[in-house]
């Protein structure tokens, strides 16, 4: 935790996941909380253990209550009660791309060198693609272009349709 922000102390923080919201969109489902609820947000690090074989740091936004109490509102899909929070001074999501893990062997074997290549491998995809579906968004389509979700359908007959 002090190698990621020395600032600030690690946290054990109960889950409270709100129904409706979105498993892993930590981003949206806060920007939404906000404006139902009021409070704030702050952006930090779940920390993951992989015990005997690593540790894995996920950017990660919590919802802060009116009266300053970090609360995690998005669903996790194993159904963890508790995590492990260290809040983050400096980074901030901008939503340009994705923020990758850090990741901490715990040991130093073929296996656990295996994992973190792959898992780089899969977050560069990952983010290349979050990055090309933010340039459709930004790109106007025309009523007879094809529609970029790959229907073939022109998209006035597609997506565009009201």
């Amino acid at each position: 935790c002090k190698e990621i922000d020395s600032t600030t102390k690690p946290v054990f923080l109960k889950l409270f996941p709100v129904e409706g919201y979105i498993y892993g969109e930590c981003y949206g489902n806060v920007e939404n909380h906000i404006k139902k609820n009021g409070g704030n947000f702050q952006y930090g690090w779940i920390i993951w253990e992989t015990p005997n074989v690593l540790l894995d740091a996920e950017f990660h936004e919590v919802w802060v209550s009116n009266e300053g109490e970090y609360v995690d509102i998005t669903p996790k899909v194993d159904g963890e009660k508790v995590i492990l929070f260290l809040p983050d001074s400096k980074r901030t999501f901008t939503g340009e791309e994705l923020i990758e893990n850090i990741r901490k062997p715990l040991v130093d074997n073929e296996y656990t060198r295996g994992i973190i290549d792959n898992a780089k491998k899969g977050f560069e995809i990952k983010n290349r693609a979050y990055k090309e579906s933010l340039n459709v968004k930004k790109k106007k389509i025309g009523r007879n272009e094809t529609c970029p979700c790959g229907s073939e359908k022109k998209y006035k007959k597609c997506c565009g349709a009201s």
